[in-house]
């Protein structure tokens, strides 16, 4: 399927309506969907919903979709990104069909008397060259699990460890196949999806591989939130309720976030709980012997808030391991006397700490094919930065 280009005009000029009323469109259709299809409701982010970030996610990924209508290739590494995460909460090819019918019933009923079957027409044909993209991607990504029967959906997993890292608390899991079925690898900076019932339904959440793979088991970290927060819903409901010898439903490793093969030097900035997502990539380059060629940078409210800092103390010299416990300005300083040109820069943290880390890194000028964002939420200025950096991270 190929649009004309009298369709590729009308997503052009309708693609502004999107990108200025994205949330209301958005959420018209998550309502709808939900309303029809409550048994998708644990293929969806329901703290990203209360809080609005899921319906942006959508919208931007639409909107940018639609601006680069001509060469859709651009967003190929969005598209992965995506895709993992679509293939860790099982997603499936019959849900695309369903989607857009209730996307399309949205930007109808916004636009009103302004949505002409031409419109719709081009709209519909858009989202499902998108859809099919997905597809297929995400069929080359379930095709590597589903050799073994026991492979397919969620697997079974038993909680072998637990115990307090940091404070926040932040608490580690180490988790081993229950029926003794194959354990998968995994490149370090993936992702595990947990599949965690809370109340009526089910809900997903993807926690980073704090260790690299040891072949028997994975390792994550969850930090637990505020109770009135209801960001920390999920991981609250895994740090109260599960322990030792409990089983937990999860889907195999995902995640297209990597370290750059032949970087000259590294620098890792995170804040609070995002350093896990960095930990097992600093390890793999120890165990390679390229320590060396790290640097980290951690921004904690205090030293006890530091997950595995004896670990990254026994494995880093104390000038490249730099616990920050003040201000931005000091961050910055400190970026300044670190940061070459030809270093590669990973960030992962709150969304806010991120854009301001990743806005002073392109103010001074630092190639943005040089920075690598993780976000634990969806973000529309690292989507577009994305977008604009089409390098591919490459795996050790």
């Amino acid at each position: 399927m190929s649009l004309t280009e009298e369709q590729k005009q009308i997503i052009k000029s309708t693609a502004p309506i999107l990108k200025e009323n994205g949330k209301e469109i958005t959420s018209i259709f998550y309502k709808q969907l939900f309303k029809a299809h409550p048994e998708l409701l644990n293929m969806f982010n329901q703290t990203n919903q209360k809080i609005g970030t899921q319906p942006l996610a959508l919208a931007n990924t639409v909107y940018f979709a639609a601006e680069n209508i001509d060469d859709l290739g651009v967003l190929m590494p969005q598209i992965q990104h995506i895709a993992h995460k679509h293939r860790a909460s099982m997603v499936q090819p019959e849900h695309y069909p369903i989607v857009g019918k209730y996307l399309l019933q949205a930007i109808k009923e916004f636009l009103a008397e302004k949505a002409t079957s031409e419109i719709l027409d081009a709209w519909s044909d858009t989202y499902n060259i998108i859809a099919s993209i997905f597809i297929d991607i995400e069929k080359n990504l379930y095709d590597k699990f589903n050799q073994d029967p026991r492979d397919k959906g969620f697997n079974s997993f038993t909680i072998v460890k637990k115990e307090k890292i940091a404070n926040g608390p932040i608490i580690s899991f180490k988790l081993e196949r229950t029926n003794g079925g194959k354990m998968y690898n995994y490149h370090p900076g993936q992702y595990l999806t947990l599949h965690v019932k809370k109340g009526n339904y089910y809900h997903n959440r993807h926690y980073s591989l704090t260790q690299p793979f040891d072949g028997r088991s994975y390792c994550i970290a969850i930090k637990q939130e505020n109770d009135r927060q209801p960001k920390g819903i999920i991981s609250n409901e895994i740090i109260n309720n599960y322990r030792i010898g409990d089983k937990i439903l999860a889907s195999f490793p995902a995640g297209t976030f990597s370290l750059i093969k032949d970087a000259k030097h590294h620098l890792f900035i995170a804040s609070g709980v995002g350093v896990t997502v960095f930990s097992s990539l600093i390890q793999t380059l120890y165990k390679k012997g390229k320590s060396n060629i790290v640097t980290l940078i951690h921004c904690v409210p205090s030293q006890g808030h530091a997950a595995f800092a004896s670990q990254m103390r026994s494995i880093l010299n104390p000038n490249q391991y730099h616990l920050l416990l003040q201000g931005r300005y000091l961050l910055q300083n400190l970026i300044n006397d670190i940061i070459k040109q030809d270093t590669h820069v990973y960030i992962c943290g709150s969304i806010s700490f991120m854009n301001k880390v990743q806005d002073y890194l392109i103010e001074c000028n630092h190639p943005i094919s040089h920075i690598h964002t993780e976000a634990f939420r969806p973000s529309l200025s690292l989507i577009k930065n994305a977008v604009k950096n089409q390098s591919n991270t490459k795996s050790l």
